[in-house]
């Protein structure tokens, strides 16, 4: 019974760690994901996800690193980031993918984002699909709202998926948003810091950010 106990809180340490913080019925956790068989080895989360994860990808040191690693940064290799329950290989792969407009990937990252299994990543989720700006795209992004801003306990993602739409939307010169007001306004009734307005800021200059990183690489 103790052994049993003592392994039961080891996995639900291990889950916290990996990004797994809050426990939620979600209508979306059948969808179909990458799953990976193995756990990544130290050496690859050493290369590809250590250099990547924290911090702003706006920088010399994110570019450097990149560049460095590009030719080795496939689909092969990022569907194994996405298929690792961690959200720190999540995040670094649905922004590789955004990097490499691998839209082979778009309905994996946009399950993952439905299913919103770790916290922390759901971010680099909504910019992948906002780099790939299909309709496809702005269906993941309006279920997940049409779902997640019902949820006022959830403190999720649903700034970045708002300011994703927006982005989409302005660049297609569609109203995406303006639907969701209402429900977006209810949601952040309880939420003082929850400011709509920098959400788009902020997502909008990081957008900017990866499409120069981009045109950089495609140039190069």
């Amino acid at each position: 019974m103790f052994d049993k106990t003592k392994d039961n809180t080891k996995e639900s340490l291990a889950r916290h760690v990996a990004g797994a913080t809050v426990r939620h019925n979600s209508p979306f956790a059948d969808l179909d994901i990458i799953e990976n068989a193995e756990p990544l080895s130290r050496e690859l989360i050493t290369k590809y996800v250590v250099p990547f994860y924290l911090g702003s990808k706006d920088t010399d040191a994110f570019r450097k690193n990149y560049l460095v690693l590009k030719d080795s940064i496939n689909i092969e290799l990022v569907s194994s980031l996405l298929g690792d329950f961690d959200w720190r290989p999540r995040s670094v792969g649905a922004y590789f993918a955004a990097l490499g407009c691998m839209n082979e990937l778009e309905e994996n990252i946009g399950n993952l984002l439905l299913r919103s299994n770790v916290c922390y990543a759901g971010h680099d989720y909504c910019l992948a699909l906002a780099s790939f700006s299909s309709s496809q795209a702005i269906n993941y992004l309006d279920r997940y709202l049409e779902h997640y801003l019902n949820q006022k306990d959830l403190w999720f993602d649903q700034g970045s998926a708002m300011a994703a739409l927006v982005f989409i939307g302005t660049h297609r010169g569609e109203d995406l948003v303006t639907p969701y007001r209402d429900a977006w306004d209810a949601f952040v009734s309880n939420k003082l810091n929850w400011n709509l307005a920098s959400f788009i800021e902020d997502f909008a200059q990081q957008m900017q950010s990866l499409n120069e990183f981009k045109a950089e690489i495609n140039n190069k």
